[in-house]
């Protein structure tokens, strides 16, 4: 079987499991259950198998991941950095304050 669908993720997205009777990974895009993606194994595989699926699945979202990661913070401008330690002084401060 083939099938291709694109899905748009947004912050709401909803990523849920099931092992009860056959594992399946339920991604829910908008954070609902109506529109859900299902990702079931075929019945009749062995554990070791379903183990081998959801070690690939759970790798390459590792490394999906870690790709949208290493952009943030390659675009992440020193503008920003010094804001972030601006704010984290201001932080600190506030709270050396509070303890005297």
């Amino acid at each position: 079987m083939s099938f291709s669908a694109t899905w748009f993720l947004t912050p709401q997205t909803s990523i849920r499991s099931s092992t009860a009777v056959g594992p399946v990974l339920y991604i829910e895009p908008d954070g609902m259950a109506y529109g859900a993606i299902n990702l079931q194994m075929k019945s009749g595989l062995t554990l070791d198998e379903k183990v081998q699926i959801a070690d690939r699945v759970a790798s390459e979202v590792t490394r999906w991941r870690d790709g949208i990661a290493a952009r943030a913070d390659k675009e992440r401008t020193a503008a920003d950095e010094l804001a972030a330690a601006h704010a984290e002084i201001a932080r600190l401060k506030a709270e050396a304050e509070g303890a005297a």
